[in-house]
């Protein structure tokens, strides 16, 4: 759960139970500047995680196997060779090949943060909150619907380049179905939310997509009042009396 950690300090509030803090109030003007750091922040942190905090949020990271530490560094080890070594062996000038690198960093950055954005962080979609029993009262495939947001799901060049993951409600009720038959699933999903009165999200175009996402992130960040769940409302109480 979220509220668990919702004090900590993040660079974008995507949800009304986070803390508010003055910055947040231009995120959707740096935030999706940000987004084209995704890969270096992602290296950097995953470092962190293992060497530093041994833990992701509120999960404590396992005893590392002799495999998985020959996994790890053996990817870096290919990584770093085939990205950097190689270029300066054949001859590359290395303002040229730092400047590729980090093109192509950014723009592998933007592709995938996006991608998941638009589906997740959007005004479109709902929020729920658990009860003061910790529970959300939702039945679940209902919730994988209304909590996914569909985009452009008519344009082949757009499933293409996204994976179908712009199918997303597909991909998140039928998470075991290959990628590839996603675009058959929506027609019976949008079908089916029509018949049993569900909300089905979709925006025609990526960039209604990323007008609701933009627009989302500007309304948590000018709202500055915290929207509390039953139990926190029920534990605010129990401190104060």
């Amino acid at each position: 759960m979220y509220s668990a950690a919702q004090d900590v300090p993040d660079l974008r509030r995507i949800k009304k139970t986070q803390t508010w803090f003055p910055r947040y109030f231009y995120q959707h003007i740096y935030m999706p500047i940000l987004y084209g750091l995704l890969g270096t922040k992602t290296r950097i942190t995953e470092l962190l995680i293992l060497f530093v905090y041994r833990r992701n949020g509120t999960l404590k990271i396992a005893k590392t196997s002799t495999a998985h530490w020959c996994l790890f560094f053996g990817g870096k080890v290919f990584y770093y060779t085939y990205r950097i070594l190689i270029p300066l062996w054949v001859g590359m000038p290395v303002s040229q090949l730092l400047s590729l690198v980090f093109l192509c960093d950014v723009l592998a950055s933007y592709y995938l943060a996006l991608i998941f954005q638009f589906s997740h962080v959007n005004t479109n979609v709902q929020w729920p909150l658990p009860d003061e029993n910790k529970v959300i009262q939702a039945d679940w495939w209902e919730m994988q619907i209304q909590t996914c947001l569909d985009y452009a799901t008519d344009s082949w060049f757009v499933t293409f380049m996204a994976g179908t993951l712009n199918h997303h409600t597909a991909h998140h009720v039928f998470p075991y179905v290959h990628q590839c038959y996603l675009p058959l699933v929506t027609p019976i999903v949008r079908k089916t939310c029509e018949d049993f009165g569900i909300k089905y999200n979709c925006c025609a175009t990526v960039w209604d997509a990323f007008s609701s996402h933009v627009q989302h992130l500007k309304h948590l960040g000018h709202d500055y009042k915290p929207e509390r769940s039953k139990h926190e409302v029920s534990m605010l109480k129990q401190k104060t009396y």
